[in-house]
């Protein structure tokens, strides 16, 4: 019992300590943003210091979550590597059709991630 109330204490503590991280990585991508004017820029470093090879896969379903990412699962072949996309669209009131998005790629292997790369992406009509 006492091992189940720690459990879920830390699983709390997580959450609250994610959702402020996931905000920093966002703000830290629009902050990029506002440096870098490219259509399409590579932004796995920005990734890697929230989303760490290790982490577990519900951990970081929970973080991406937390920032109102979609999740979106691709197909696995019998054998191969689960890939999980993950799209956050910085779409506002004033975007009318153009926008960026934040486009995550977690690789996981046996519930743990391996591998993580990002882009930002400049969306318009």
């Amino acid at each position: 019992m006492k091992s189940r109330l720690l459990a879920a204490a830390a699983v709390f503590i997580f959450m609250c300590q994610g959702s402020a991280m996931a905000a920093e990585f966002v703000d830290e991508v629009k902050e990029f943003r506002s440096t870098n004017k490219e259509a399409s820029a590579d932004i796995s470093e920005i990734a890697r210091k929230y989303i760490a090879a290790g982490q577990s896969q519900e951990t970081v379903e929970h973080y991406l979550k937390a920032q109102k990412f979609s999740l979106n699962y691709q197909p696995v072949a019998a054998g191969k590597v689960q890939t999980l996309v993950a799209v956050h669209a910085g779409k506002g009131a004033d975007s009318i059709g153009f926008h960026d998005e934040i486009r995550v790629i977690v690789t996981f292997e046996h519930g743990v991630a391996k591998r993580v790369n990002s882009r930002l992406i400049y969306r318009a009509l």
